[in-house]
């Protein structure tokens, strides 16, 4: 008996804490539990500890507390920084949620002017927020798109901006997302595209089937050459094995900074408990050289700055 009840725990904390290695977190709820893995791990953790506390159930405590100690082991890394001194950036990408244009233009024009990215992704930021924005960049160079037509919601819509001295960029877009993306080239860029993205939310059953063909979509970017740029929000963390699919010749811009588990969302949470689903993926041979996670007033996300070397100059 007391095997069987360690059995069932420990495959019930396994999809919980680690639906990914079954399989799961393409599909909901299970979706939601992937993004979860700290907390969930967390969890896992007490709970061990208090199965293992009682004679009769401390089977199922060691079975338990095994899972919750697969799931801290996947986590661990992303706390310890391990990468040498920053140096100067060839290249700086913001990428921030606007929040279906809710968020400050003022606040978020203040921190383009200070930090003068090149290029800037905006999720959730149509024509009506873009036109409260670009004024108050005036005279700063910067050039804008919108990926959807007028009318459409901001919600479904992404802007790009990109800096005058990036050059005579070419902008485009296309189907493979189901809110419509921008991608840049060409210019400073030369053959490598920058990607402006905002995959679908998995909160539902049919959302997350598009969620986990609109992460296809983005690994198969990612597995072109030269490996691309891609900057948004992915509503993915790097507990999702699909999105863990896409870093092929990319990798997340945190990785070795120390900062790999810092909440990007609900900006409404600390930033220890909050999901890391804002992202900027680089090509794996580029060094990155500045990361931060940056308050956004308005905006229930925050925002992510990232500084790198190009990989000729790595």
């Amino acid at each position: 008996m007391r095997t069987l009840l360690a059995a069932a725990a420990g495959a019930a904390a396994a999809a919980v804490v680690l639906p990914d290695r079954l399989g799961l977190d393409r599909r909901h709820p299970f979706t939601a539990l992937g993004a979860l893995r700290p907390h969930t791990t967390a969890v896992a953790t007490v709970a061990a500890g208090v199965l293992a506390a009682a004679r009769h159930t401390r089977p199922a405590g060691l079975a338990v507390g095994a899972v919750a100690l697969a799931g801290a082991a996947g986590l661990v890394s992303r706390a310890v920084p391990h990468l040498p001194p920053g140096g100067d950036a060839d290249l700086t990408v913001l990428a921030a949620n606007v929040w279906d244009g809710r968020a400050d233009a003022g606040a978020l024009a203040a921190l383009i002017a200070r930090e003068c990215p090149d290029l800037v992704s905006l999720p959730e930021s149509g024509r009506e927020y873009r036109d409260k924005l670009m004024p108050l960049l005036d005279g700063l160079g910067y050039r804008s798109w919108v990926s959807n037509e007028p009318g459409r919601p901001d919600g479904w819509s992404v802007t790009l901006l990109v800096a005058g001295r990036m050059g005579d960029v070419e902008v485009g877009s296309g189907p493979e997302l189901r809110r419509q993306h921008l991608w840049a080239r060409g210019g400073l860029l030369g053959n490598r595209r920058f990607h402006a993205v905002h995959p679908q939310a998995p909160m539902a059953r049919r959302q997350a089937r598009v969620w986990s063909g609109d992460m296809d979509s983005i690994a198969r970017w990612c597995a072109a050459l030269p490996a691309p740029i891609v900057a948004g929000d992915f509503n993915a963390t790097l507990d999702h094995a699909p999105m863990r699919r896409a870093l092929n010749g990319v990798r997340d811009a945190a990785e070795g900074t120390g900062r790999g588990l810092t909440g990007t969302y609900h900006a409404a949470l600390p930033r220890w408990a909050g999901l890391r689903i804002d992202h900027v993926l680089v090509p794996r041979e580029a060094r990155t050289t500045r990361y931060e996670v940056i308050d956004l007033p308005g905006s229930d996300h925050r925002a992510v700055l990232v500084g790198m070397q190009w990989p000729e100059a790595a």
